[in-house]
């Protein structure tokens, strides 16, 4: 017989807990969409070039960081 993983006991653990508190799981991701959303709102009442702009520039700022992330990860091993 196989040994147990602790990796595996420790992962199924996590997957029922999750699966035990998914409402407020789910509220929870609720609250945070509607936390991007209100960031976002002045972005409708700006002109048209403003909003490429901006949101540009916002996409350029997540790719940096997603970047940076992988980067440091990489240079670490």
């Amino acid at each position: 017989m196989q040994p147990i993983s602790m990796k595996k006991v420790f992962i199924a653990i996590l997957i029922v807990l999750a699966l035990s508190r998914l409402g407020r799981i789910i509220e929870m991701i609720r609250h945070l969409y509607q936390f991007i959303y209100d960031s976002l709102s002045p972005l409708q009442s700006t002109p048209s070039h403003g909003r490429v702009a901006l949101a540009a520039l916002l996409l350029a700022l997540i790719y940096i960081s997603i970047y940076k992330i992988i980067y440091d990860r990489m240079d670490k091993k």
